[in-house]
């Protein structure tokens, strides 16, 4: 009777060990099982709210130096990230283009490191600031002949964006966006963009 006890028991152990020791084996990653990660837009935030207001290095303020100042417009990008892969990878950085409508404003680059889990969906928030003049100028840059061609003057077009922001009540577009991610030692890029709403 002991002896077959003492075989259950070992029995029990080399399977529940052979057990343990698939689970702990995980597949290395090489250039061709390494699947690129999706990035997808989640939504969009307002997370803080000035409303709208700019004015010109013409007026003096209360403190401080006269300079061309406006309310910012603060936009905040959600992302879910989701890694197809056997094996952990790390996103080290991760930037895209904002364009409200069809206006490019600004690149957004967040180069905070993350590891996503074999399988699973991480998200991640990047912010964005944009501010009154900034807006102007790069309206004037990239699209001042669109503008005339439409007869819209870019402080209207703004204050629309700027007063409205909350509601959503126009497209913003993500453009361009690329994310970089590595597992041991090789390194692939993924490609997104995204309109919310």
């Amino acid at each position: 009777m002991r002896k077959k006890i003492i075989t259950i028991g070992l029995c029990v152990f080399l399977v529940g060990a052979g057990l343990m020791g698939c689970a702990g084996m995980m597949t290395k990653p090489t250039e061709q099982n390494f699947k690129n990660p999706a990035v997808a837009l989640e939504h969009v935030e307002v997370p803080s709210y000035f409303g709208y207001w700019f004015y010109n290095a013409k007026v003096a303020p209360t403190n401080g130096k006269a300079g061309n100042n406006g309310a910012p417009l603060m936009l905040a990008f959600i992302f879910n990230v989701k890694n197809p892969n056997d094996f952990p990878v790390q996103m080290s950085d991760l930037k895209f283009t904002v364009a409200l409508e069809d206006f490019e404003l600004n690149t957004v680059n967040s180069m905070e490191t993350m590891w996503i889990p074999p399988g699973k969906t991480n998200q991640v928030r990047v912010n964005c600031v944009l501010g009154v003049w900034e807006a102007f100028m790069s309206l004037g840059v990239t699209g001042g002949f669109q503008l005339k061609e439409q007869n819209i003057k870019p402080f209207d077009l703004i204050e629309k964006w700027w007063t409205a922001a909350p509601e959503f009540s126009f497209p913003v577009n993500v453009r361009d966006g690329a994310a970089i991610f590595k597992a041991d030692g090789i390194t692939k890029v993924s490609s997104f963009k995204a309109t919310f709403p």
